[in-house]
C-alpha cells in the first residue's frame, strides 16, 4: 500500500488536503511548527490530531539530543497526544537505541534524519515502522537519493521487513516521482507540490478544450448532466 501525507502543521493546508486530496497522514517537525509563528505547540497539535482523526496518522518529532531524554520526550508525547502517535527520531548516534527501546515498548517510531542508506539499515533492524528520507537535503550535500532508496528497499524486502520508506524534503514533483519509482512506499509532501502537479498548464489547457469540444456539439454552457436531464423533443 502506497501512502503520500502532508508536511505541514497549517490547520487551513490540512483542512483542505484531508478534504480534497488522498492523504493518509500528516508530518511535522519543529521547523515546521515554527513556521506558524507563536504558536502552543500542544494545542496546534492536538488539533491536527483531531481533523486527522482515527484514519490517519500523525508523526510528532523529538527534539532532545539523549537517548535517555529522547526516550521520556517520547513517553510525553504519547501521555499529550495519545498511544497511536507515530513518534519522529533522528537516526543518530543517541537516536538509534531510543528508536530500539520505544520499539520493544510498542512505540510506532519514524526514524527520520536519513541521508545514507547505513541509516535505513539500522532503523530497519531497529524495527522502525516509517523510515524518513530526506530526499533534496541528500541531493543538496551530492548524495544520490534515489541509489539510497532502492538499496534501502532492496535490504527491507531481503529481511522481509515491515518498515517502510517515506521520502520526505522535496523541491519539485520529480523528485517525488522518483522516489516512489526507486522503491518509497510513502511520500510526505507540502501542499505546493500538490498543487504544482495539479495545476500544470497543459492540464488546463486540456480540460479547456474538451469544454470547447462539448460546446461546439451542444452549445455554450452545455454539460453531460444538463444535456442528460434535458426533455426530450416531441
Amino acid at each position: 500500500m502506497y501512502e503520500l501525507m502532508l508536511d505541514t502543521a497549517n490547520i487551513n493546508e490540512i483542512r483542505e488536503g484531508l478534504a480534497a486530496w488522498p492523504i493518509s497522514g500528516v508530518t511535522t517537525n519543529p521547523s515546521i511548527l515554527r513556521k506558524e509563528g507563536n504558536i502552543d505547540v500542544y494545542a496546534r497539535l492536538a488539533e491536527i490530531k483531531k481533523l486527522c482523526g482515527n484514519q490517519r496518522s500523525l508523526h510528532v518529532q523529538t527534539v532532545s539530543t539523549t537517548t535517555q531524554e529522547i526516550i521520556d520526550e517520547a513517553h510525553f508525547i504519547l501521555d499529550k497526544l495519545g498511544s497511536d502517535i507515530y513518534v519522529k527520531i533522528p537516526v543518530s548516534a543517541a537516536g538509534l537505541p531510543a528508536i530500539k527501546a520505544l520499539v520493544n515498548e510498542g512505540v510506532k517510531v519514524t526514524a527520520t534524519a536519513i541521508y545514507t542508506t547505513m541509516q535505513g539499515i539500522l532503523a530497519g533492524l531497529a524495527g522502525a515502522e516509517y523510515i524518513a528520507i530526506y530526499v533534496n537535503r541528500m541531493e543538496n550535500n551530492c548524495i544520490d537519493p534515489f541509489v539510497v532508496i532502492s538499496e534501502i528497499r532492496s535490504f527491507l524486502d531481503g529481511m522481509n521487513s515491515r518498515s517502510k520508506i517515506l521520502a520526505a524534503s522535496f523541491r519539485n514533483i520529480s523528485q517525488v516521482t522518483s522516489a516512489f519509482a526507486s522503491g518509497a512506499k510513502g511520500a510526505t509532501v507540502g501542499v505546493d507540490i500538490i498543487k504544482a502537479a495539479l495545476g500544470m498548464p497543459s492540464i488546463n489547457a486540456a480540460v479547456e478544450a474538451f469544454a470547447r469540444d462539448f460546446d461546439a456539439i451542444h452549445g455554450a454552457g452545455q454539460t453531460l448532466k444538463k444535456r442528460g436531464s434535458a426533455p426530450h423533443p416531441a
